[in-house]
This record gives structure tokens, sequence and C-alpha cells, in this order.
């Protein structure tokens, strides 16, 4: 009865889901060029068989994940989905023609069936937060092993689910295995319904990556100021903050570059307000000499532009509906980094940078001019606060390697042992 009341609203949300695709491609062609796919059509189709399904929804869950679909990818095929253009545009970047790429069908009931009828998976990986009930409804009948990867629960989603318990519990219910960050996070998966012996807690894949040990930035002669991945309303505060502290530092150099490259062109409007002047860029500029700010109107540079950059603010944190970003990426190339008070899609993570004082957190917009100015004033501190910080990394890794060596257990049809090793 409950799957039959969510189907029913689905379809009654059809009409808008497929406006808002159609509004989408106007700005974007790869929407309207894929538009089938959201009905799990898929015309150019591969014929691939025994494929493992692994679904990662936006441009984060796809970078967090690639080394996962990698170490899978080397003894099986992938059928990897996302959700937004800019996930699709990364994937293809990153994986080019190894695994087939596409968008993941709505979560209406004959739309899933139309993609198990191409790929007939033989397992659905879904990555962090991606709990669809018609996907895994169906992935459970067809009795396929159905894993939760990275898995995270913020408290405000925890509540959310809470509230559709009739609906929530029964869908838990259906995954396999999850492998989750935290204890925390373990604590509510088990809420949903998810019992402890189907639940570990490994940490997170973000931690394995490769500590920078020569950032760029010792060959920059300029000062930078870094904004990744903002939104809407951020930008501004950042531009204020950053035309005060030009009055000390006529050298800083500003780059910003938004979470959702099709905001690029207004943030150039929004600096010629303050009258300062800009650089639409496609890419990294081989020098910073000519204009104030830099505009990126790209994806997947934020590891390099982190290892060029002085400072930076992680983008998503000053507002509450964002929850913010990845602060492992600045992290590991050694970048001092500021967040805002709102990080619930990170909370246990930003935790340990700051019980080691390995970044700053303001607590509103009003701290972020003298947080930038404390670090742009101090060398030693950004120096104390990059090494902590990767400190952090090394001593977090380990979770891609556990977390893979039991999910290709689990899709052989092996024995697993349950860890809470929390790495």
């Amino acid at each position: 009865m409950s799957l039959f009341l969510y189907n029913f609203l689905m379809y009654l949300s059809l009409p808008f889901l497929v406006g808002r695709i159609l509004l989408k491609s106007i700005k974007d062609s790869d929407y309207k060029k894929h538009f089938l796919h959201r009905f799990g059509i898929y015309q150019n189709a591969n014929n691939l068989k025994d494929i493992v399904w692994f679904h990662a929804v936006s441009l984060g869950e796809v970078i967090s994940s690639q080394n996962i679909v990698k170490t899978i990818a080397k003894d099986n095929n992938i059928v990897l989905s996302v959700t937004t253009s800019t996930g699709l545009r990364e994937a293809k970047k990153i994986f080019g023609l190894d695994i087939e790429i596409v968008y993941a069908p709505w979560d209406l009931k004959w739309c899933i069936s139309n993609y198990f009828k191409t790929y007939e998976p033989k397992s659905l990986i879904l990555f962090e937060t991606e709990i669809w009930p018609n996907m895994i409804t169906q992935a459970f009948k067809k009795k396929i092993p159905i894993i939760l990867s990275n898995g995270r629960m913020s408290e405000s989603s925890f509540k959310r689910y809470k509230k559709f318990n009739f609906l929530s519990n029964t869908v838990f219910q259906k995954i396999t295995h999850a492998f989750v960050q935290s204890e925390a996070h373990n604590e509510r998966f088990n809420l949903l319904g998810i019992d402890n012996q189907r639940i570990s807690t490994v940490g997170s894949v973000k931690f394995d990556v490769e500590i920078n040990q020569n950032p760029s930035r010792n060959n920059i002669e300029k000062t930078i100021l870094l904004a990744a991945s903002t939104h809407k309303n951020e930008d501004e505060l950042i531009i204020n903050s950053y035309v005060e502290l030009l009055r000390e530092h006529q050298d800083l150099k500003l780059i910003i570059i938004p979470r959702h490259p099709d905001r690029a062109e207004s943030i150039q409007k929004l600096l010629t307000n303050f009258k300062l002047k800009s650089l639409l860029c496609k890419e990294i500029p081989q020098n910073f000499s000519a204009d104030n700010v830099y505009v990126i109107k790209a994806t997947g540079l934020l590891k390099e532009l982190y290892s060029i950059a002085t400072i930076s603010f992680i983008g998503g944190s000053l507002f509450k509906e964002y929850g913010g970003h990845n602060i492992i990426e600045p992290a590991s190339q050694r970048c001092p980094f500021i967040v805002g008070p709102f990080m619930k899609n990170f909370s246990d993570i930003i935790n340990e940078f700051k019980n080691q004082d390995a970044c700053i957190q303001i607590q509103n917009e009003k701290e972020l001019f003298n947080a930038f100015q404390t670090l742009l004033n101090d060398d030693k501190l950004r120096d104390d606060m990059s090494t902590r910080a990767a400190e952090v990394c090394i001593k977090s890794k380990g979770s891609l390697q556990e977390q893979c060596n039991t999910i290709l257990k689990i899709i052989r049809g092996d024995k697993i042992e349950i860890s809470n090793s929390n790495n």
C-alpha cells in the first residue's frame, strides 16, 4: 500500500519532471539529447552482459566514487547512471569509453523496468544517499545484491525518512549491505531498517586521495583567494570581503568557480556592479596579472586550483539549504580552507578537521572577512593548518580498499564478515 501511494504521487509529478528537464535543456542540450534515458530507454546501449549498475547522482558523487568504479570495473562491466548534466560530462571525462555512462531513469515503476530490460544488472550499487524505492524494490525482486557505498545520513534527512517510516522502513530492509562513514550514520541507518549484520562502519572513500607534497602555489607569484563550489547569494558575500581585503592586499587575486557553471555569467555581472575587472575562463589561467577576478566556467579543475590557491573558501556552507561540499580535496592539496556554519553533508568529516585545528569554520557571514584576513596575514598559521589537514587525510585512509574488497565478494556471492573499523 505504501509503495502504491509513492507511485501514485510520482505519476502525478511526471508532468513537472518532464517540464523541468525541458526547461533545463534550453541552457544545456545534454538534457534534451538524452531525454529518453529518463524513461529507461537507451537506444544506443551496448550489448553488455552481467553488468554492475552503479548510481552516483551528480558531479560531486561522480568524482568521489571514481576509484571505487575503476576498481570494480577491472573485473566487471559497469553502467554508471547519473542525474545531472555536469555529472554526465565529468563521468565521460574521467572514464571515457571504459564504462557505459547514462542518465538514470526516473523512479517510476515502468521506467525502472525499462532499464532492467536493457541492461539486466547482476548487482546495484548506490553511492552515499541515493535511496529510490522503485529502483531498490525491483532489484530486490530480481534477487540481485543492493549495496549502499560510502553511505551517509544527515540528521535532517533521517528525520524526513522517519516521517515516512511506513514506506522507508520497507525500502531500507531490502538493502543487502551498507558501508557507512561513521557510527552516527550507522545508528541512523539501523533505526531506518538496516539491521546491524548488514552495516559496516568504514569511514569515507574521499580520504583515499593522494596527498600533494609539492603544491604548485610555490611557483605562483600572486596571492590567490579561491572561492570553490559557490552557490547563489554566496558570491556577493565573498566579493564584499574581497573588496575589503584589497585595501591591504593590493595584489590579491580572486578565483570564483561556481558549483553550477551556468551561473558564471551572472557572477561576472555581479562583479561589474562592484566595478571589478574580471575574466571568464574555461581553463586555469596561465598568469594572473591582468584582471582582479577570474570566474571559471568549467568542472573538474578544483584539484589543480586548490594546488595554486593561497587560501580557499568552500561554498555551499553559508546557507542552510546547501549543506557544504568536499573539504578533503583542499586538504589533500595542502590548501588552508574556510567553511561556513552549514556542513550537514560532511558533519563527521568537518569535526575531524576542527578537532585537529586543521581548518577555520565561521559561525556566520559576518566572520568571513576576518577569517580571510587572519589566514592572509599569518604564513605560519597557513602552513601549520595545511599540514594538520593533510595529516587528517593520511590518518583516515583505508575505506576504499575495504569497501571494494567486500563489494566484490558480495557481487561474487562469497560469504562476508562484518567490519566496523571506522577508519
